[in-house]
């Protein structure tokens, strides 16, 4: 049975860099399938991650967060809405062909997580929420200089929302070993059957 580690976190959150730590941390391999790898299959056109409109694939709305601050949305065209179906089909298929993965998600509260796990339901999937604050969020968003500044701040207030996972880890107030450390207990205290 193949083992899952799925990872839920606003954009900045330190999901890569754990999921890249994590494949090291284990004896077994693991694939590393995430968002923003499916994200890069498509064509640059169709998608405009600099604010302006793409009717078929990912772009950036403005918005408002519950606070009254200005801040940006993903809007997904109907290409891109496919292909956000089609990374749970892809991670279904390696499952199935007995590879271990840890997938690096940005779902936007309960019902897109539970889509996942309606998807992976028949395999043994660790889900766990990647959070930092706010402040840290910003930060990392604007020291990288690849982001929509105020894009992490729209996710912020959505991604976890009303989700219930296996376990939260922080990536601020700990460190990446004392939460991959978490991560390999949790796992190894989950049921091997789903």
């Amino acid at each position: 049975m193949s083992k899952i580690i799925y990872l839920n976190g606003p954009s900045s959150s330190g999901k890569t860099t754990l999921a890249k730590a994590l494949q090291e941390s284990f004896d077994e391999p693991f694939l590393h399938l995430g968002i923003d790898k499916i994200i890069g299959f498509m064509p640059r056109k169709i998608n405009n991650w600099e604010g302006g409109d793409a009717p078929q694939g990912f772009c950036w709305k403005p918005d408002t967060d519950p606070t009254g601050h200005p801040t940006y949305h993903v809007h997904a065209g109907p290409f891109a809405k496919k292909i956000v179906r089609s990374l749970k089909d892809i991670a279904l298929l390696l499952a199935s062909q007995h590879y271990n993965l840890i997938i690096d998600d940005v779902a936007f509260g309960a019902i897109e997580v539970e889509e996942w796990k309606q998807a992976l339901k028949n395999y043994h999937v660790l889900y766990v929420g990647v959070t930092t604050s706010l402040e840290i969020l910003e930060a990392r968003e604007q020291a990288r200089g690849d982001r929509c500044l105020g894009s992490a701040r729209g996710q912020y207030f959505k991604v976890h929302e009303n989700v219930e996972y296996d376990l939260e880890i922080d990536t601020h107030t700990h460190s990446l070993e004392e939460n991959i450390g978490k991560i390999l207990d949790a796992l190894k205290q989950k049921p091997s059957n789903p």
